[in-house]
């Protein structure tokens, strides 16, 4: 078997095309014994590329989707192996597996075993549903936002048809065949728009000089009709991606209220919403000097600068870049993350409300799911662990920690 027979086993499978036992046992033997480091990935890309579009079901990646489902995974690869060797007497080819990062064999194991998803034989294993939902089903956020126009005049962009949709300052606001909307013409009169999304919401905006910018849910960014002057300034609420056109003798600033964000030509992330517990700029490309107050400080690729709550100095690490952008990408990316920072982004993207009942601070998840799944869907795959689960009423989500009894 080759890296492509087995991508398009796992993609059958995943799909839930029945394929025949002869090749999903040599689909097996081939994870298990053959399959390099480098075609272990690939297969796990490509059936994550998968998983990612489907819409109607909980959708996982198989590497870690939570510490509870990876353990599990890795047990019973071991089991596997065990039983490998006894049947095939490779024993010690076998067992040096068990030294190697082979997470996505034990994954795909645990998928043959049931045809299906590791979710979903945990999920056959429980007596009663972990998600309790009362006449309701939270759909998925989508592309929709407001635009502001400087004489107060409120464009709804969802519903805008294509081409030019207002006349300002001189120039022509146009939306695109995207759906993103652009601007046209160099008017001299200088008006301030601002573009904001709903919860719920996300949107894409190329500013006056070219720059690109991708807003997350339940964010804005109020910016000039045309740049003059010495300086580029936008200022930004919620969380946004930034592509600043190169202008080195025109600097880019992004304001966010408690620092801003300098910036010659560059990729860059944003997240300032005010019920996170920290400002975090993250660099992807090119060079920022970011300043609070007396503070600042420059930032190379794959930095960022925290900002937390009352704070005067930036916390500077190397995060995950994936898991930061993971939401310009239709992602939810965990990494040991806890339920209530997950939470507040399940708020922001299906726009409801989230209450507690019991003590969840030490509950963490890892993994990744789609954002084109409703919200039941994703709080199932999440509750399957059997950490937590949900009880859904209206736009309303109470968490409850433990399995549900």
């Amino acid at each position: 078997m080759n890296i492509t027979e087995a991508i398009t086993i796992v993609t059958k499978l995943a799909e839930g095309t029945p394929v025949s036992e002869e090749r999903v046992a040599a689909f097996r033997l081939w994870t298990l014994t053959e399959a390099t480091d480098a075609e272990l990935q690939e297969l796990a890309r490509a059936h994550e590329a998968v998983l990612m579009d489907m819409q109607e079901i909980p959708v996982y990646d198989n590497r870690e989707i939570v510490n509870n489902i990876y353990s599990r995974l890795t047990a019973y690869y071991q089991e596997e192996t065990t039983a490998l060797a006894a049947v095939t007497g490779q024993d010690d080819n076998i067992r040096k597996i068990r030294g190697r990062n082979y997470w996505w064999a034990a994954a795909a194991s645990l998928l043959l075993l049931g045809g299906g998803t590791a979710v979903w034989m945990i999920r056959t294993q429980r007596p009663q549903p972990a998600v309790i939902v009362q006449n309701t089903m939270l759909t998925p956020g989508s592309n929709k936002a407001v635009l502001t126009l400087a004489n107060g005049q409120q464009i709804i962009l969802d519903n805008a048809e294509k081409g030019t949709i207002a006349e300002s300052g001189g120039v022509s606001v146009i939306k695109a065949d995207s759906g993103a909307i652009a601007y046209s013409g160099s008017g001299d009169n200088i008006q301030y728009h601002t573009l904001s999304t709903p919860k719920g919401g996300q949107f894409q905006l190329t500013l006056p000089d070219g720059s690109h910018v991708w807003l997350n849910a339940a964010s804005s960014i109020r910016y000039p009709t045309a740049f003059r002057g010495a300086e580029r300034n936008v200022e930004l609420t919620g969380e946004g991606y930034f592509e600043i056109a190169p202008n080195a003798a025109q600097p880019f600033t992004v304001k966010t209220g408690k620092l801003d964000v300098h910036v010659l030509g560059t990729g860059f992330n944003i997240m300032a919403y005010a019920d996170e517990n920290a400002v975090r700029t993250t660099l992807v490309s090119g060079s920022v000097k970011v300043a609070a107050g007396a503070t600042t400080t420059i930032l190379t690729p794959g930095t960022q600068a925290s900002l937390p709550a009352g704070a005067s100095n930036f916390s500077i690490s190397k995060p995950d870049l994936d898991e930061v952008l993971a939401w310009k990408n239709g992602q939810f990316r965990f990494s040991r993350t806890n339920i209530r920072q997950i939470m507040r982004q399940v708020s922001r993207w299906y726009d409801v409300e989230i209450s507690y009942e019991g003590n969840v601070d030490n509950i963490e998840f890892q993994g990744i799911l789609s954002r084109k799944v409703t919200a039941q869907a994703l709080l199932e795959t999440i509750a399957a662990t059997g950490e937590v689960h949900f009880r859904i009423t209206g736009n309303h989500i109470s968490v409850i920690p433990g399995a549900e009894k």
